[in-house]
Parts: structure tokens; sequence; C-alpha cells
């Protein structure tokens, strides 16, 4: 049954992919983190591999047809994705598990202001006002401190013994 669902939402995932041209970390990563329960590693590496070129061939080739396909910057974006997956999937490995929640953080900033600046650009069109152009920025700054500050006076876990037959745990 947890195939088929995830199926189900691979599906989603590529009929998204296929409309607007994004689904790996955008929409793939959180959900198999809070749909399905993966690590944050085990849902970057399972994105990683689900997601490799034989998967979005069918969808760039349409594209293609259509002339919607620059193969020069396909090409050079190609490449640096390659090197930059690369150090990252390394860069990933050595770091704390901690710091795994910062960069959750991080990503969920740059998600508001990317989401932001959609929704902006929408209402006003590229000519924005001035201080309409600084507000997505702005407000992503704020929802990230606020949610950093939050995160830093989480009380620290109390590191208790094991039961040893002698003390009891209630909770």
């Amino acid at each position: 049954m947890l195939y088929f669902q995830l199926m189900l939402f691979g599906v989603c995932i590529g009929l998204v992919s296929g409309m607007l041209g994004i689904g790996g970390g955008i929409i793939l990563v959180p959900g198999l983190i809070l749909l399905f329960d993966f690590s944050q590693r085990e849902a970057q590496g399972t994105s990683l591999a689900a997601l490799s070129v034989p998967i979005f061939i069918f969808a760039a080739a349409v594209y293609y047809k259509y002339g919607y396909v620059r193969l020069p910057a396909t090409a050079a974006i190609a490449a640096g994705i390659m090197v930059g997956a690369f150090a990252g999937a390394i860069l990933i490995a050595k770091l704390p598990q901690a710091s795994i929640v910062w960069l959750r953080l991080a990503f969920g900033g740059l998600l508001l202001y990317i989401g932001m600046q959609f929704v902006l650009q929408s209402a006003f069109g590229r000519d924005m006002p001035r201080f309409v152009t600084a507000l997505p920025a702005g407000i992503s700054l704020i929802i990230v401190a606020i949610a950093a500050w939050i995160r830093g006076r989480r009380p620290a876990s109390m590191n208790l013994p094991p039961p040893d037959g002698h003390t009891e745990y209630h909770i």
C-alpha cells in the first residue's frame, strides 16, 4: 500500500513538474518528509535518485518539440547541477544532524521569498513599485528570524538515564 501511495504521489509530482518545471526540491522533498515520514537526508537522496535524467527526458522532449528548450543553456546548467549536486551530497553527509534543522529553516525562508515574489509580480506585473520589490525579502527575513528565535528558545531535551529497574518514568 505504501508503494502505491508513493506512486500516486509521484504522479502528482510529475504533473506539477511537467506543468511548472518544478517538483524535486520544492514539492517532493517536503512531501516525503511530511507525508511519508522520511528523514531529511532520505528525502533528499530519494528525490535525487527518482528525478534522474531518464525520468524527465520525456517531458523535456515535449518542451523541445514546441521550441521551449535552449540546448546550450541546458548543457551548461546540467553540467553545473552535476558538479553542485555531487558537492552538496558530500557536504550534507558530513554535516551534523543538528545543522539540518537550520538548513530546513533557510530553505523554508527561500521558498517564502520566491512565493511572495511570484504573488506580487502577478499582482503588480514586472514594473513593481520599489517599496514592493523589497517586501518579499523583508517579510521572509522576519518570519525566518522569528522561527529561529523560537527554535533557539526551545527547552533542551532532558537526557534521562535508561531505566535500570529502580527508576520509574511516567509519561
